[in-house]
């Protein structure tokens, strides 16, 4: 008997210990990392209310790290980048990818639908995650899936000439893209294309006289001394992802790992929606103040402008969309359309108004409003879905 036990052991041990090699590696030296990667300084709000309590909030269940900077792609090769699996995981400017992303992008060319960064990410995000499969199948075909997004609001006109009436945007340039481009043209203005480098130079030399974006800006981009107005008028929020992750990426996680992955992705959104952009926009208000920068708030005749605009914009980007390749791209714009009012009521039924209309910032206040809109992304989205299923 004992013979037979050593002739055992002694021809076994060439298939036990491959078997036995194969198991410690996948499970011990092989455990995946997420690499995270994004266009933002390390110490921009993206990164330290965003992404790193993520990664925090993860620890012992998914590694991630984050590599930030644009160190492993740029905002206009950062789908294709994810996809090819250079990095794992990343923020996707989705217009910058409207080839590839043709239903998707929708969501961008619609940001003149809505006033309220609250309401047009999570519109967004649920259009994409649970109303629009050409979407998923967009990203699909770029081996990704998308699991998150955000968006920028509080869209003014950061002028160095001056613009302090509907009457004075007529001819002067301004630097704008995508949908800001027909918000412009529409109000007589000249849009221009310019990088956000170019864009910072041209506002100096005077190759531009404002800026279409966020007041946040005045804060995050240098050139509080080249801007001597705001000509604020809140109208449209531009969309984009905050988490697209590689489709092996996701595969290879077991099942604890994508539900852990999947219900951080409403914190991940709702801290940098209001963390970053929200607290940035207050920042920047309160900078205005401090350097004398007039903020003019837009007119009831540019409101009404706002309400007309917006009417043709649903037909326009349709037409437009088509001309890109998308199928039904109608589908897309009317799921938008009700999950914009869907989510309309659902802020003004909660607390989150007093955030959005701080003058000052209150951090107190802005936790709150971070968990409060955390919930109800994850009660209104993330909890529909099962993640498994993706």
């Amino acid at each position: 008997m004992a013979k037979h036990w050593r002739i055992f052991l002694g021809t076994s041990r060439y298939w036990l210990l491959p078997g036995l090699l194969i198991t410690l590696l996948s499970s011990e030296l092989f455990a995946q990392t997420i690499v995270y990667g994004n266009t933002a300084a390390p110490d921009n709000a993206t990164n330290v209310y965003g992404v790193l309590p993520m990664i925090e909030e993860l620890s012992g269940t998914v590694d991630i790290k984050l590599i930030p900077g644009s160190q492993l792609f740029d905002s206009r090769t950062s789908l294709v980048s994810i996809g090819a699996g250079i990095v794992d995981a990343g923020e996707v400017i989705t217009s910058y990818s409207r080839s590839y992303l043709k239903h998707a992008v929708i969501m961008n060319d619609l940001m003149y639908l809505g006033r309220s960064e609250l309401v047009i990410n999570a519109a967004a995000t649920e259009t994409i995650l649970r109303d629009c499969p050409s979407c998923k199948a967009d990203f699909a075909t770029k081996n990704t899936l998308y699991l998150s997004g955000a968006a920028a609001g509080s869209y003014s006109m950061l002028c160095k000439s001056k613009v302090t009436t509907l009457a004075d945007i007529e001819g002067k340039k301004f630097r704008a893209i995508g949908a800001n481009r027909r918000w412009v043209r529409a109000l007589g203005g000249i849009p221009v294309s310019l990088s956000i480098n170019d864009m910072i130079e041209g506002l100096s030399r005077g190759l531009v006289d404002c800026i279409v974006g966020p007041i946040a800006w005045l804060k995050s981009l240098p050139i509080i001394d080249d801007v001597n107005y705001v000509y604020r008028y809140n109208a449209g929020a531009f969309s984009f992802a905050t988490m697209v992750i590689n489709r092996d990426s996701w595969n290879n996680l077991n099942k604890k790992q994508k539900i852990s992955l999947w219900h951080a992705q409403a914190g991940l959104s709702a801290r940098i929606v209001l963390q970053q952009y929200v607290a940035d926009a207050i920042r920047a208000t309160m900078l205005a103040k401090q350097h004398d920068i007039p903020i003019i708030q837009g007119s009831e005749e540019l409101n009404e402008f706002w309400l007309e605009f917006r009417e043709q914009e649903v037909a326009q980007v349709n037409q437009m969309s088509l001309m890109l390749g998308a199928k039904h791209p109608e589908t897309v714009s009317a799921s938008l359309v009700q999950n914009i009012d869907k989510w309309r009521r659902i802020i003004a039924a909660s607390s989150l108004d007093g955030i959005m209309s701080a003058q000052t910032l209150d951090q107190a206040e802005l936790t709150a409003a971070v968990d409060e809109y955390t919930r109800l992304l994850d009660t209104h989205i993330y909890q529909k879905i099962d993640p498994l299923t993706l």
